[in-house]
């Protein structure tokens, strides 16, 4: 709350300035070379990724604008309840309760526990289903970057037009002045949509992308243990860490892990010395 204040009043002593800077520019010109640069780093930044890439786009900003996103820990508690489920109730319970998850790769893992699939058959599947997503996310990602680079480049294509612009005009000195100022105002549009719209997006989405993940290793965990027919507890304990993991900071990629849970007693475990 306190930052989204801190954004609006930053955002309305630059308006105002920015109002005084450019004096008596008619507002049709403002419209004008604004839409020039914005309409033209849409096109030309969208141009080169597919149609499923951008529709997707828009469904994930819209998520990643959520005011209060689910935390890790209700996920956490979920799967435990899940793990305690999967050892004391019936087929029929535990279906009924997958079957409701909104989470859909914690919904198919744990399908494909019940159906008693093999544990190296459920990471894989997992894997697959984790990396296509993740992927998808980067992709989107990198429509918001480009959209952050095209946006200056447009900025310099709007005043080289102006300046043409003034070039053929260049015997009526009394246009001059203003048909400068029109071809130099597309330029601080270029710059403004690119610092000041298209990369806090570009962050705003890659912190979602990163919740994301984590997120998915906490599903691809917990599915794994249930899969082993981890004890709960057990399962509470290695989850407890993406609990306190700090979403601000850039989470380790996911890699696939030949064996996440140590076995108990086996080479991993520390032996003491016979005495």
């Amino acid at each position: 709350m306190l930052r989204n204040c801190f954004l609006l009043i930053g955002i309305t002593v630059f308006v105002l300035f920015a109002r005084n800077v450019m004096g008596d520019i008619p507002i049709w010109l403002n419209i004008k070379s604004g839409g020039l640069v914005f309409l033209g780093t849409l096109i030309g930044g969208t141009m080169a990724f597919p149609v499923h890439t951008l529709r997707g786009l828009f469904s994930s900003f819209r998520n990643s604008l959520k005011p209060k996103p689910k935390p890790v820990d209700d996920l956490i508690r979920q799967i435990i309840a899940l793990a305690r489920l999967y050892r004391v109730a019936g087929l029929n319970e535990m279906n009924r309760k997958v079957n409701a998850l909104s989470n859909l790769v914690l919904r198919r893992g744990l399908q494909m526990v019940l159906d008693h699939q093999d544990r190296n058959r459920v990471e894989l599947l997992l894997e697959k289903e984790i990396h296509l997503y993740l992927d998808q996310l980067q992709a989107q990602l990198n429509v918001i970057n480009r959209l952050s680079r095209l946006a200056p480049i447009f900025g310099f294509v709007g005043t080289i037009i102006g300046l043409i612009n003034v070039l053929n005009h260049i015997g009526d000195p009394s246009q001059i002045g203003q048909g400068m100022a029109a071809a130099l105002l597309t330029t601080f549009y270029g710059l403004l949509f690119a610092n000041f719209l298209f990369l806090p997006i570009a962050g705003k989405f890659a912190d979602y992308s990163r919740r994301e993940a984590l997120i998915l290793n906490v599903v691809y965990d917990g599915v794994v243990a249930i899969c082993d027919q981890r004890p709960p507890l057990e399962i509470a304990h290695h989850l407890k860490s993406y609990a306190e993991a700090d979403f601000l900071t850039p989470q380790p990629t996911y890699t696939r892990r030949k064996q996440p849970w140590p076995q108990w007693g086996g080479p991993d475990k520390q032996r003491t010395p016979a005495r």
